[in-house]
């Protein structure tokens, strides 16, 4: 599997979780194209047919703004006479789209997430500029928007931190983000599709209390900006805490992380 097939099915993994969960919620995916997710639509439509019976609804977007505040009003469905118990967003587009798109995505996660929907990025990064012109890294500009960013290093980990991604934006209230770098949309690797099967992530107290608001102007603004610095951002520390998503997988003697030292001195006789 492709890293940007792994993409098409992360929508499809989620409608099938919460349908066993006895969930009725239903999905939107939007935003503009641009390399290395250039295939995404592209695979999208090639599995209209599975999307419609997830009720996975896909809308590209007339440029990276509207996709992103279109994906943002999937998150007020409980203001209306929703037929679901919740929509989960998705959007796509390069590492200078979500520049472009900035102050929606500033506006989109203050508001925050709804917990029964839930709303992901998918960054595509092109480091090396294979088809950009200029170098792509999108990590700075996700941790100044407050969403937490996802690094997943081939298609198995992009369904993973696919599932989690959801997860804990359902959790925090906030939106959650992918880094999806050239070599990880390109590339293929084997994948045990039933690995999912039984995921059962471990929440944070206070999961899942969060309601989007549209009324960002005071007296809303004050306290909603205050809970996304505060409770929302707690929950999405130890959520990755709980669920061991910030992993070291490899040391060595040369490594500036403060535990190291520590680490060697453990586990390979002394530093």
């Amino acid at each position: 599997m492709t890293g940007v097939q792994a993409l098409a099915r992360v929508p499809l993994d989620r409608a099938r979780l919460d349908a066993a969960a006895g969930l009725g919620t239903a999905s939107f995916i939007s935003g503009y194209e641009g390399s290395p997710l250039g295939g995404y639509d592209l695979e999208l439509g090639r599995q209209r047919k599975l999307l419609d019976e997830h009720r996975i609804t896909f809308e590209p977007g007339l440029n990276e703004e509207a996709a992103t505040m279109a994906v943002q009003g999937t998150q007020l469905i409980h203001e209306l006479k929703p037929t679901v118990d919740g929509v989960t967003g998705y959007w796509y587009g390069k590492a200078p789209g979500l520049d472009r798109a900035a102050d929606a995505f500033r506006h989109a996660n203050l508001m925050g997430t709804h917990p029964a929907g839930g709303a992901v990025a998918f960054v595509g990064d092109d480091p090396a500029a294979k088809s950009s012109s200029v170098p792509c890294a999108s990590e700075h500009a996700l941790a100044d928007l407050m969403m937490p960013i996802l690094y997943p290093c081939d298609a198995a980990e992009v369904l993973d931190l696919g599932r989690h991604a959801v997860a804990l934006s359902r959790a925090s209230g906030l939106w959650s983000s992918m880094k999806i770098v050239t070599s990880v949309a390109d590339g293929s690797t084997t994948v045990d599709l039933e690995a999912g099967d039984t995921f059962a992530p471990n929440l944070p107290f206070g999961s899942g209390l969060h309601e989007p608001t549209s009324r960002l102007l005071q007296p809303t603004l004050g306290p909603l900006e205050r809970d996304m610095l505060s409770t929302r951002m707690r929950i999405v520390r130890e959520y990755i805490e709980l669920n061991d998503l910030n992993r070291v997988v490899r040391r060595s003697r040369q490594d500036r992380h403060r535990d190291s030292r520590h680490w060697l001195s453990r586990h390979d006789g002394g530093a």
